[in-house]
């Protein structure tokens, strides 16, 4: 039976790679359970038809699970004369599996984005959030080095597999497991696994408060603006939007009204400050008129608008956006610049 109040168990031992691939075919008789898979060199986030796809590693997707919950495109309500008829999404449970600490801390972000948004609590509703111990450490990535137990009571999940260190290189795996919710505790409860230790979420930020790094970027930003930074940019940029697009944390959208003589539409459709019509308001008139706005913009929003709204940082440093950048901009290299302005 299902557990009914959150318990606080001590693992003792932890779970095989035999009991994973069982927990994973237990998963997939009622959700969908998307998980990062090779795909030659690259690692891609996909559905699993076989619990042998699922490739837990340090390397991260080029498309974050952002996807999942926020889908590039979706009917918010249709209307036929005077009736509303309200989309619902597809009604079937999903599971997101694998994610590394650097995307649990952008899902974080995203949590209190659309804490009030009622698309994404559905979504969230019937998404179990499964995440691992790998930090990423390719040469796109920063900000996170290591990964330390305590850091877990910063992230949202519903479960967590901290996978041991001493077994990385080896054949063999087994996960110390960890619940984040009554929905985890449940799922491992009705698979019969009771042998998990209970982490209780205690905000976003730890007690000694934003990283260092990040309030000297905020600080930079806000009170030495140096437009040089931007125009160089500016002269570089195609404004293709791809840094939005990969970003996890990039939740900028446009709605639009499809209408016909017997009603419409309204949809929700992801969207990015570089494109011509973002910024443009009744008259032509548009704010972000030049590509050194826009950079600057899309900086602005990462390192000083998202921290003094949310109190977090809205970049986490996976390296995406270095990634797909046509014009070769690197993030770690403009920072720098900002840092020394």
């Amino acid at each position: 039976m299902a557990s009914t109040h959150l318990a606080f168990y001590i693992a003792s031992t932890n779970m095989t790679k035999r009991e994973f691939q069982k927990f994973v075919s237990f998963l997939m008789r009622e959700s969908t359970v998307w998980a990062s898979q090779k795909r030659g060199r690259e690692v891609v986030l996909d559905k699993v038809t076989d619990s042998r796809q699922i490739c837990l590693t340090s390397q991260l997707p080029l498309y974050s699970f952002k996807k999942l919950l926020v889908p590039c495109s979706e009917i918010l309500f249709t209307s036929r004369g005077r009736r509303i008829i309200q989309e619902r999404a597809d009604e079937k449970n999903q599971v997101i599996l694998g994610l590394t600490i650097i995307d649990l801390r952008a899902l974080v972000l995203l949590n209190q984005v659309f804490e009030k948004d009622p698309y994404y609590q559905e979504r969230m509703n019937r998404t179990l959030v499964v995440g691992q111990s790998f930090v990423p450490r390719d040469r796109f990535q920063f900000f996170m080095r290591s990964y330390e137990e305590d850091f877990l009571e910063h992230l949202q999940f519903d479960i967590f597999l901290g996978i041991q260190k001493e077994v990385h290189r080896g054949e063999k795996k087994d996960f110390k497991i960890f619940t984040g919710s009554l929905k985890g505790q449940r799922v491992l409860d009705e698979f019969g696994y009771k042998e998990y230790e209970h982490i209780q979420f205690s905000g976003p930020i730890k007690e000694e408060g934003l990283n260092p790094e990040m309030i000297e970027i905020r600080n930079k930003m806000k009170y030495h603006h140096n437009p040089k930074i931007w125009e160089d940019l500016g002269k570089i940029c195609i404004e293709c939007g791809k840094c939005s697009i990969v970003c996890p944390t990039c939740f900028c959208f446009d709605i639009k009204d499809k209408t016909d003589l017997k009603g419409g539409q309204r949809i929700r459709e992801w969207s990015s400050c570089f494109y011509n019509e973002f910024s443009q308001v009744g008259g032509g008139f548009k704010f972000l008129s030049t590509t050194a706005k826009k950079i600057h913009n899309w900086y602005w929003h990462h390192f000083v608008r998202t921290p003094d709204e949310f109190s977090f940082p809205g970049c986490v440093g996976c390296g995406r956006c270095i990634r797909v950048c046509p014009a070769g901009i690197d993030i770690r290299e403009v920072i720098e610049r900002i840092k020394k302005s």
